[in-house]
């Protein structure tokens, strides 16, 4: 309804527009017709209230009911807003070309917009289903449209600074400083960054239109739903259902009456985890639940087409194998020396155990990790990994240990897809290592010819062998005990399928195979148990940043939204007080959060039945894959605001990961060794973890993005600032007849 009130606005005001130029043009010229749209019938008071029905279009984002981002949608709706003001209140700058052209541009790109965004409602697909010509404009007009109304908007805004009676109004100086100088400013460094990322919109929406259609579905996928579709929705929510189902009736029916699963999981997950506060028995029980529900809902689909329960399919026999292949490394035996790269440096030794002790006096690490990076540095004998053998799915992560794993001459069992260029630099760092590689082949590695023929056979695809590579790893090396770490990541839904895949293979290892130990990298972005300290840590920052302007001014913005407390109260339970943490961020979407308790849950389902496992948590990490959306690396540069947070290079925290890893392995009273006791097994999460800060800080990680990419921005545009404030400084003595 909002978007058919909108689209009908702007179409009066662009037919009134239009009107008047084909009226006027031949008798005053196209820029003399341009300074006459204004007042021309049917133009002004429509074109005011259609604009200021944008405002709603913050409401929208506040409240969550699209997912535009709120500080980006305010920054539009209101430019225009200030735009519209300045073209109302100065008859001077409604009476210019540049206030025509503003308003052509603006009726010209709303117009299909408006109507692109019904057809998307309608159709339920913007991507595929809009009429191509509509889907073209949304996507095509912005790069005439956007310049030109950008240059009308300017003009209006110079004519409305310098307009005496817009200064009657709103004051002389005000107007002048905000029309002439301040939002000239703004426009001149904010235009590129508005045009680019509509740019980028562009391309991925094309991507996405003229995509090639999915290939028929393989190996492990999402069932069939009622429309014919695998959504992930139902599922998601189904094993969530039934993992509170064997404990708490009540919250597995508030789960089932959900309707917008996609904004309204979070506080389903908080609830599970409260749930599991309980005791030991329960906290078990829901992680066995879910997990059993996952194998039932998600299908298996052979290469002729049929299908079967993920459960039957890992529990059927296989006539299919893989060879196996084998490098070893040609560089001699290295230093057993702990070394992390950090800000440009190697450190290690004394060096590395200060700059430790200044990452847990600052709060951006837990004294537990600190203590086991400690441990690796006094226990040198520890990093000597000639003699262990680590399974790693997914070896060619950028979060994953192989590069650390190989520098320690370890014996690596990489699991990876079968694509040639990935093997090609696996083996090619193996060989300059002085450890081992070895992995599936769909042939004898003796019948190949050349390396290049390796490359090509080498490999196997975690979705669609994922029977054949459990089948590889249990009959592999028999009496070396492995390290199992799943390292694999994907995008959106592919990252429960890649989950799932690799806990069905950590799930028969661990069970079947004597002296299996379970390794995981979990996110800051999620929920976990936390240690009292660090609540109260959270707390004091609160007390303090809850005080300052900008803090209290976000806040107001949208309680909900922005800038929420990040400590909660504890939760009673046997062997309690818990502290509990929640890192979730909407926007990474239900399917993430999945995938991650999915290992959460096996992780301490594995442990309780004596398996050696570690699962900490690392930091918010600046890798490729979350940098290159722009929005996240913008966030990331202003999140350092809020202490004791702090971003991590993909090297740094592959070596710190690695540490705490070898420390779970080698100390005997890691929390990850089951003869530790645990009051709760979700604990096993709380100690040695290198969160980043989003422990400590004083506002939920998820409630601090927009704030962060506006402190970057205010970083950004503060040496324009000052040049304002010169030149405006210069302006005033010249008027007050001091120069």
């Amino acid at each position: 309804l909002y978007n058919s009130a909108c689209c009908v606005g702007w179409a009066v005001v662009l037919a009134a527009t239009v009107k008047s130029l084909v009226e006027n043009v031949p008798n005053v010229g196209f820029v003399e017709a341009l300074a006459s749209v204004y007042d021309s019938e049917g133009v002004g008071t429509v074109l005011a209230y259609t604009q200021s029905a944008a405002m709603m279009e913050i409401v929208h984002s506040a409240v969550g009911f699209v997912r535009s981002p709120l500080l980006v949608t305010a920054m539009q709706v209101m430019s225009r807003i200030v735009a519209l003001v300045g073209v109302v209140y100065s008859p001077e700058a409604k009476v210019q070309w540049g206030a025509g052209l503003m308003i052509l541009s603006w009726s010209m790109v709303e117009v299909p917009r408006y109507l692109f965004y019904v057809f998307a409602i309608l159709t339920g697909d913007a991507t595929k289903k809009t009429p191509y010509a509509l889907f073209w404009m949304r996507y095509s007009l912005f790069a005439v449209l956007y310049p030109t109304g950008i240059t009308g908007e300017m003009t209006v805004f110079m004519k409305a600074g310098n307009d005496p009676a817009f200064h009657a109004i709103f004051g002389a100086a005000p107007s002048y400083y905000l029309f002439c100088i301040i939002l000239p400013i703004i426009y001149f460094f904010g235009s590129p960054f508005m045009i680019m990322n509509m740019a980028g919109n562009r391309k991925s929406a094309f991507k996405k239109r003229f995509a090639r259609p999915p290939p028929p579905p393989r190996g492990l996928v999402w069932p069939l739903d009622e429309k014919g579709g695998r959504s992930s929705t139902g599922v998601n929510r189904g094993v969530l259902e039934g993992a509170l189902r064997s404990v708490n009736s009540e919250k597995a029916d508030k789960i089932a009456n959900t309707k917008s699963w996609r904004f309204g999981y979070v506080k389903h997950l908080v609830g599970m985890v409260e749930e599991q506060c309980k005791d030991t028995k329960t906290a078990l029980a829901i992680a066995s639940a879910g997990l059993d529900k996952a194998y039932e809902l998600f299908q298996f689909v052979a290469p002729d087409g049929t299908s079967v329960s993920f459960k039957e399919a890992m529990a059927a026999k296989n006539t299919e194998k893989f060879y196996t292949g084998f490098i070893k490394g040609e560089a001699p035996k290295g230093k057993n020396v702990l070394e992390i790269p950090y800000k440009g440096k190697n450190l290690s030794g004394q060096a590395l155990k200060d700059q430790v002790k200044k990452w847990v006096d600052y709060g951006t690490i837990e004294p537990s990790a600190g203590e086991a990076i400690t441990n690796c540095i006094d226990n040198p004998g520890w990093l000597d990994l000639s003699g262990r053998y680590f399974v790693l799915l997914g070896a060619g992560s950028a979060m994953g240990p192989f590069l650390v794993l190989m520098a320690l001459g370890a014996n690596v069992v990489a699991v990876d897809l079968d694509r040639p260029r990935i093997w090609q630099r696996l083996i090619s760092i193996a060989k300059k290592s002085s450890g081992s590689i070895t992995f599936p082949m769909t042939k004898e590695q003796k019948t190949c010819k050349s390396e290049e023929e390796i490359y090509d056979v080498a490999g196997s695809n975690l979705f669609t062998q994922t029977p054949l590579i459990r089948d590889w790893l249990l009959n592999l090396y028999p009496s070396k005990p492995f390290t199992v770490g799943c390292y694999a990541y994907l995008d959106g839904a592919l990252h429960v399928q890649v989950s799932l895949a690799m806990d069905a293979i950590c799930k028969d290892l661990s069970e079947k195979r004597s002296g299996t130990s379970l390794a995981y990298l979990c996110t800051p972005t999620d929920l976990h148990f936390i240690p009292k300290e660090a609540n109260e840590a959270s707390e004091s920052y609160y007390k303090d940043y809850s005080k300052r302007l900008f803090c209290m001014v976000m806040h107001l913005m949208s309680p909900k939204k922005f800038l929420r407390k990040n400590a909660r109260k504890p939760i009673e339970g046997q062997g309690g007080p818990f502290y509990i943490v929640n890192g979730i961020s909407v926007a990474q979407g239900p399917n993430y959060a999945l995938a991650k308790r999915m290992q959460h849950w096996r992780a301490i389902i594995a442990r309780s039945k004596g398996c050696i496992v570690s699962s900490n948590i690392a930091p918010a990490t600046s890798t490729v894959s979350v940098v290159h959306n722009r929005t996240f690396a913008w966030a990331y540069e202003g999140m350092p605001y809020f202490k004791p947070y702090e971003i991590f290079a993909p090297a740094t925290s592959n070596a710190v990961m690695s540490a705490l890893l070898l420390n779970d392995l080698n100390n005997p009273k890691s929390a990850g060794n089951p003869k530790v006791s645990l009051a709760n097994p979700n604990q096993l999460f709380q100690f040695t973890s290198f969160h980043g800060g989003t422990w400590r800080c004083a506002y939920e990680v998820d409630s601090i993005g927009e704030a962060s990419v506006l402190i970057y921005f205010s970083r950004v545009a503060l040496p324009y600032v000052g040049a304002v404030g010169v030149i405006g400084a210069a302006v005033a003595l010249k008027v007050l007849g001091y120069v």
